[in-house]
């Protein structure tokens, strides 16, 4: 596969904008343009206990999260395990769509500023409830997480975590929070090549007057 970066302003993208292209046939002179939006794909906490976790499947810890959304402006909170949190960041992304189903996006160096914050636990349960594993948020979407290898629970621990969110968060009811989440949130899964699949529903803060 060859990919390399553009700036032609064709497909109606404004001048200036970058893209990734790759051939539609190996060797070929037509190519497919794709616009690029950098992102970190592993953010990470050291785990408990003495068993080091293997680099590629992500957890409770965060790890490889591969969620596109966490572009410049989001955050991503994570349930702290050790003294230290040891955090750590890597595996940059110049482009990847949601449910990455290639071992491999557009992958390149990054060079990133990062803040880090720590949140008191009674601060983080008014704003998250439990919080027991990931959790983004950008300046238009609440991000709950959910990770198991089977897609299936990925998806029903997610809306777990949405509607635990959304209670703790906006003091609503469950069974409506149910029902909000069918009518107007949208789950997207964030890859399946991980050993450990994950979904991540984007709940719009705008619909709570946030």
């Amino acid at each position: 596969m060859f990919t390399e970066v553009d700036t032609d302003p064709d497909f109606g993208t404004a001048a200036g904008a970058l893209f990734g292209t790759l051939p539609l046939v190996p060797g070929g002179d037509r190519v497919v343009r794709f616009p690029l939006d950098p992102f970190l794909g592993i953010m990470g906490v050291g785990v408990a206990g003495d068993t080091r976790p293997h680099s590629v499947p992500p957890g409770a810890h965060g790890g490889n999260l591969d969620i596109s959304l966490l572009t410049v402006g989001s955050a991503l909170y994570l349930p702290v395990q050790v003294p230290g949190a040891l955090a750590y960041v890597g595996d940059p992304h110049f482009a990847q769509g949601d449910g990455e189903v290639a071992l491999t996006a557009l992958e390149a160096s990054l060079r990133v500023r990062i803040r880090f914050d720590v949140i008191p636990a009674d601060e983080a349960a008014a704003l998250f409830g439990d919080l027991t594993g990931p959790l983004a948020e950008t300046g238009e979407f609440l991000v709950p997480t959910g990770l198991d290898p089977d897609l299936d629970e990925a998806m029903r621990a997610c809306v777990r975590a949405a509607i635990a969110l959304l209670g703790a968060r906006y003091g609503m009811d469950p069974t409506l929070a149910y029902a909000y989440l069918s009518a107007a949130t949208d789950f997207n899964i964030s890859q399946v090549v991980d050993r450990v699949t994950g979904v991540h529903a984007r709940i719009r803060t705008a619909d709570f007057g946030a």
